[in-house]
Parts: C-alpha cells; sequence; structure tokens
C-alpha cells in the first residue's frame, strides 16, 4: 500500500517514465546524515545537507559505499579499497522545488584520493511528502568531474565517463525523515553518472522509480 501511495505522488509531481542511456554509472552511499536549515515541508524554503562529518570519523559511525553499479549491474566492489571516505551535499529549496546545490564525494582509495563533484540542477527535483513524515527527493546533476578522468573510482575504470566530462546524471533514494531537531542520522543517496547525457525527463524518472524498488524505509 505504502509503494502505491508513493507511486501516486510520484506521478502527480511530474515523474514520467523514460529511458537512461547507455554507460550509467552508479554509486550506492548509505546511513549518511542529514540536516536541514529549519522546518522541513513541501513548501521549504533553506537547505538541505547530506553529509558524513569527515574523512575518518562519520556522523554515525555506519556510513559506508555500499556499492557501484554500471548499468544496474554490480560490480561487487562494496567500495573494495575506499578507505576514509568524505560524502557533502547541499540542496537548496525555494517554496519546495529544488534552486541549485552541489556534491562532493572523495575518497582514499589505496592510499590515493579521488573526487567526483558535481553541480545540481536548478528546478530538476521536488520534496514528496510520504504519508509518515518522509521526504522523498531526487533531482538532476550537471558539470560532473572526475580529479582523475582517465583512473579508476571506487574500483571502476572510469575513462568512459572521464574521457567525454563534464558529464550529466542525477541522484535518488535520498528519503528524509527529519526529528525534532530537524535531522535524519540515517539517510541513503544514490548517485548517477550518465554518458552520454540522458533527456532531463529520463533521469529524473529513473532517480524516483530506483528509489522506489531499492529505499530501505518503503
Amino acid at each position: 500500500m505504502r509503494v502505491a501511495r508513493v507511486m501516486a505522488m510520484i506521478a502527480a509531481a511530474g515523474a514520467t517514465a523514460g529511458a537512461l542511456a547507455d554507460n550509467v554509472l552508479q554509486v550506492d552511499v548509505d546511513a549518511l546524515s542529514a540536516e536541514a536549515s529549519g522546518t522541513f515541508s513541501e513548501s521549504f524554503t533553506g537547505d538541505l545537507h547530506v553529509f558524513n562529518t569527515a574523512t575518518d570519523a562519520d556522523l554515525n559511525g555506519n556510513a559506508e559505499i555500499l556499492d557501484v553499479l554500471i548499468d544496474g549491474t554490480a560490480q561487487s566492489t562494496g567500495g573494495a579499497g575506499v578507505g576514509d571516505f568524505a560524502f557533502d551535499m547541499t540542496i537548496s529549496f525555494a517554496a519546495g522545488k529544488i534552486t541549485d546545490g552541489s556534491l562532493t564525494l572523495a575518497v582514499d582509495q589505496s592510499g590515493s584520493e579521488n573526487s567526483y563533484t558535481a553541480d545540481i540542477a536548478p528546478t530538476s527535483g521536488v520534496a514528496i511528502l510520504d504519508i509518515g513524515g518522509i521526504f522523498l527527493i531526487g533531482g538532476l546533476t550537471f558539470d560532473g568531474l572526475f580529479d582523475a578522468p582517465l583512473g579508476t573510482f571506487l574500483g571502476v575504470d572510469v575513462s568512459t565517463w572521464g574521457s567525454v566530462q563534464p558529464v550529466s546524471g542525477s541522484f535518488s533514494q535520498i528519503a528524509f525523515e527529519p526529528d525534532a531537531g530537524n535531522a535524519d542520522a540515517d539517510t541513503d543517496v544514490d548517485v548517477f553518472i550518465a554518458v552520454p547525457t540522458p533527456a532531463a525527463a529520463g533521469m529524473a524518472s529513473v532517480g524516483f522509480l530506483t528509489l522506489l524498488g531499492r529505499r530501505r524505509r518503503l
């Protein structure tokens, strides 16, 4: 029943089915922390910060890179070779609509630091309230850059993406369930990096639909 309700809300928000381009890299990051700058709602204006606190001590001790996938197929890395990592994402909202933001995923990979950064596209996503006070959030990214474009990232050869960067993509899986302090200590994010650049509607819809299939709390 809950999935049916969420599907109805996504349809109402204008998320339509679309096809995802080939060569999509997906990074599944779990158990991050999230804090809103004020009381979160469907008409929220302010910033949502999703993060772990530092390279060697995340806020709740559980943040992890669960896996890396290419075109939906798990590479079974489970973050293999990754020691410390830092995830830092800020999403700005005006009246419930995304206006801008950025994300950074930096990893210590076998003693070598590598990172991926991207900007969040304005008007690319929304916050959707699920019954029970859970907000589902997803959107599009652009100007995605690897600092080692022809090397490996999270154990995966990223030259397919790096050779044509900056790349576009999306993010999803954010199910923000704020407490009385406008924070959530157990938030997941999936970052998608695509080449060639897909249509915006396709990326948005695939992100939201992926959220339905794999989110832990739904």
